[in-house]
């Protein structure tokens, strides 16, 4: 049995640190190009009908839905038609050219229903699956090469294969959600998803082979939802599902950070809680905790909420934790985690920054600011740029590290124009790691919000799909 929640303030292996914010100068952010995606993306009208906001475009837990690759840049997402588009461009300010599939119609108004998209280095096949909550998965890959020579290969829909169900011969669980890719050092590409549904689901994770063109049998569940038992407030919760901040390599390790959500035998508001880190060397085979003990094996035997180790801030229940927020990491093994929940004591809501040091030591530092779920991208230097949006609007600020790399000076960046935003904005993380140029993935909000009573789902007024590049001197 689980230990009940610490509070915060006993978080003794966390050095919590304080935060300055400043404005910086207007010219600290040059405005590169703003190319449209998209004239009518999808939105959707208030009421009873919508699910957790009016747009799909555009959500913290897509990973990824825009990818550059050889030049060009990739992006998928829903028209006002209903239907998945795939587009890409030639880098820096080509024009979009769009596939729009009508083999498939996105029927509700669920903004978890994202699609997301990966291309697979060693063989350039690109990857999308669309459109699911707790439902099965939809999925259709390209030709083999077809992003290898993009000037030479044709963007049409022949190019890509049929909707599927299955990842080839891998059976795919029969109630998928929150689909990433991502892609391997190695050159094959990776996909993590959710099962079964919310507070009560496994973390699963699969490789597609560009050797052989198929995804791995083999692998599957390595972070389970139904071992160990919580309890809080005189509740008792046995099953809970991670909610991924993000997957990402650095170097040969893959990174996992989360939270869990418990399921109470009663409702019980504010449930998510511990913020949780693992690590695989070996491409989501076997799993360490922070200090390195091998805590699971994939397929076999996967994590859960007894593993040792695994929890490394103990963030109690009813703190306001978000999920789905965002981590970056360094191939020294350091990892900067930001999410956002209540200091206790206050009713004030900030982004916390978490981060581990090469080391291993993991120290905690409160930001005076928040918003909606953020981004996190950084420097080799360890300056980090804040994606986030507040009051719809995009916003950006930027972390500078002490000579020590202790502590972080904020600054909140002065945007050149003021850019409204539905949801959230989705960086592009390969072109941020070629060029260091920020490219933003945002659905503009609708200039008119429409409100219904329907039951049933209702279009909203379409909205822009736009892609922004920056530049942060």
């Amino acid at each position: 049995m689980l230990p009940p929640i610490k509070p915060l303030r006993a978080l003794s292996s966390l050095l919590i640190l304080g935060m300055t914010l400043t404005s910086s100068p207007g010219d600290e952010v040059q405005s590169l190009s703003k190319t449209i995606v998209d004239r009518k993306a999808l939105t959707f009208a208030a009421g009873p009908a919508t699910r957790f906001g009016i747009s799909v475009n555009g959500r913290s837990h897509q990973q990824w839905p825009l990818v550059s690759y050889r030049g060009y840049q990739y992006v998928t997402y829903f028209n006002a038609s209903r239907q998945v588009c795939i587009g890409r461009r030639k880098l820096p300010n080509g024009l979009w050219d769009v596939i729009a599939f009508d083999d498939h119609r996105f029927e509700t108004n669920d903004s978890h229903n994202t699609a997301v998209l990966g291309i697979c280095d060693k063989d350039g096949t690109i990857h999308m699956a669309f459109d699911h909550h707790a439902s099965q998965l939809n999925y259709r890959v390209s030709q083999i090469g077809a992003a290898h020579n993009p000037k030479t290969t044709e963007w049409t829909k022949k190019l890509f294969g049929e909707k599927q169900h299955s990842l080839g011969k891998v059976s795919a669980a029969e109630r998928v959600t929150y689909p990433r890719f991502f892609a391997a050092p190695n050159g094959n590409l990776m996909l993590y998803y959710r099962s079964v549904t919310s507070a009560n689901g496994d973390g699963f994770i699969e490789e597609y082979d560009g050797g052989s063109h198929q995804w791995t049998p083999g692998l599957g569940k390595f972070i389970s939802r139904d071992k160990g038992i919580l309890k809080s407030n005189g509740q008792t919760s046995h099953n809970r599902c991670p909610y991924m901040n993000c997957l990402s390599y650095a170097g040969n390790r893959l990174h996992a950070s989360w939270v869990w959500r418990d399921r109470f035998e009663k409702t019980l508001a504010l449930n998510n809680h511990s913020l949780c880190y693992a690590y695989s060397d070996d491409h989501g085979r076997t799993w360490h905790n922070s200090a390195g003990k091998m805590i699971g094996s994939t397929g076999k035997a996967p994590i859960h909420l007894d593993t040792e180790g695994l929890v490394v801030a103990p963030i109690p229940l009813a703190s306001g934790l978000s999920n789905q927020t965002t981590h970056y990491a360094f191939p020294d093994g350091s990892i900067h985690i930001v999410v956002f929940h209540r200091a206790e004591g206050s009713r004030e809501r900030r982004y916390q920054h978490y981060w581990r040091t090469s080391a291993g030591r993991w120290l905690h530092q409160a930001l005076p600011f928040g918003g909606n779920r953020p981004k996190l991208l950084a420097t080799p230097q360890r300056k980090m740029i804040l994606i986030f949006s507040d009051n719809d609007t995009l916003q950006l600020a930027k972390g500078t590290p002490n000579a020590q790399i202790t502590k972080w000076k904020w600054e909140r960046l002065n945007l050149p124009e003021k850019q409204s935003i539905a949801a959230d904005a989705i960086p592009d993380p390969t072109r941020w790691a070629t060029e260091e140029v920020l490219s933003l993935y945002l659905q503009e909000y609708p200039k008119r919000k429409i409100r219904t009573k329907k039951p049933e789902a209702v279009d909203g007024v379409p909205s822009p799909l736009i892609i922004m590049d920056y530049r942060v001197n």
